[in-house]
């Protein structure tokens, strides 16, 4: 793309390729070839950490996975966690958030490898530990109750239970709600 021979520089584009090593050869029109000492280049991804590293066997967790060179478009690095699909929800160079899928069959195994796939249709490597556990969740439900207000012109829901965590979320047919009051029951 561009010389600058005072700084010394090439500029090249680079569209991608597989992971690996690659040893780059330059050359000059002039002189010919140049050494290719320190002219290698790695490509590749890596996922470096993975919060949380539990949640519901029923799905629903939402997952950061942080490491280096994810593609920013949330299309190209689709995530599994164990047998489940993570909905990538957000993607940087650097950090992606998922939402692991409702399990029609609960998984309550521990363990699970934590996979993002690459466009290349690789796997980023873990530098570090990359397992997921399934949990049987602390929370439980023990009613929903729905109610017109007159007052904001909305139908509320109520559900009951024990061991709601803050912050929660309620989702109606894929739409996360507004919370008008919570407690931990």
């Amino acid at each position: 793309m561009s010389v600058d021979d005072a700084a010394k520089t090439v500029k090249v584009k680079f569209g991608g390729a597989n992971s690996g090593l690659y040893y780059i050869q330059l050359s000059s029109t002039q002189y010919g070839r140049i050494t290719k000492t320190n002219l290698s280049l790695t490509v590749g991804s890596s996922i470096t950490s993975i919060t949380p590293t539990m949640g519901s066997m029923f799905g629903g967790t939402l997952v950061t996975i942080t490491g280096i060179n994810f593609s920013t478009d949330p299309l190209d690095n689709p995530v599994k966690v164990g047998p489940n699909y993570c909905l990538v929800l957000t993607s940087s160079a650097t950090q992606i958030t998922c939402r692991i899928v409702e399990i029609t069959t609960p998984v309550a195994a521990t363990a699970q490898n934590v996979f993002v796939f690459l466009k290349t249709s690789e796997e980023a490597k873990c530098t570090n530990t990359c397992l997921f556990d399934y949990v049987t969740p602390m929370a439980t439900t023990t009613g929903i109750a729905a109610a017109f207000d007159t007052a904001s012109q909305t139908t509320q829901i109520t559900v009951s239970g024990s061991g709601f965590d803050s912050p929660a979320e309620l989702v109606l047919d894929g739409v996360k709600q507004t919370f008008v009051s919570a407690t931990d029951t």
